[in-house]
């Protein structure tokens, strides 16, 4: 009986070690999955993103004009600041090493969205392609939006030299959630891209700058749903 007891008594502290190791092994792949956050906020133009739960790596939070990022350590846990942030609907999106995203809204933070109007007319001959109609984007699904341009101006020096290309900006209204703002594809053209990930129908006006100075406006409308 005391050498069965002995017996017993050697085997448990094994059979402890390999539950406790299954555990921690359960514990960290539900990390990684599983993005929260503690604390998420932007006060005048300070951006500070506290939480866990992420892939170890890289992970950023980007708004509809501006990213920032950290790496996530060991633990899941991450601490994301940067200054002269912004976002106009006062949201980011976090994503992590692994693409497991969360959307999350900015505690302090006042919208700064202007509200759509009248587009201003062409200043030249350069001139936004108008829209068709609505876009409908799928949530939480990769999507792109295009712009296209006529008439603009793209060469740079005294030599008539191609190769400046027209620049974009949002001048009201916002883009979807998840979205980055327009950027410059070729030389005429621009889209957003990236992941809307807030269901909603988002109108926001375009203005279009060329080389020459030149400028035009339009406003298009976006179904995330």
């Amino acid at each position: 009986m005391n050498l069965a007891r002995l017996l017993r008594a050697a085997v448990v502290p094994v059979a402890v070690l390999t539950l406790l190791g299954g555990q921690a092994a359960l514990n960290g792949a539900t990390a990684a999955g599983t993005l929260s956050v503690s604390k998420a906020q932007l006060k005048s133009g300070q951006l500070t993103v506290e939480g866990s739960g992420a892939a170890t790596g890289f992970i950023s939070a980007a708004s509809t004009t501006s990213i920032a990022g950290t790496r996530a350590g060991l633990d899941g846990r991450f601490k994301i600041q940067a200054s002269s942030f912004t976002a106009p609907d006062c949201k980011v999106v976090l994503k992590d090493n692994k693409g497991v995203t969360l959307t999350v809204g900015l505690s302090g933070c006042t919208p700064t969205v202007q509200p759509v109007t009248s587009p201003a007319a062409p200043t030249g001959t350069c001139v936004i392609t108008p829209p068709t109609g609505t876009t409908t984007l799928a949530v939480n699904q990769s999507g792109v939006v295009w712009f296209a341009t006529t008439g603009c101006n793209v060469t740079s020096g005294g030599g008539g030299v191609t190769g400046t290309p027209v620049q974009w900006k949002v001048v009201a209204g916002a883009v979807p959630t998840g979205m980055t703002p327009p950027s410059s594809q070729g030389l005429t053209g621009g889209n957003i891209i990236g992941t809307p990930t807030v269901p909603g129908t988002y109108t926001f006006t375009l203005q279009v700058t060329d080389s020459a100075g030149q400028t035009d406006q339009e406003s298009y409308t976006v179904v995330v749903a």
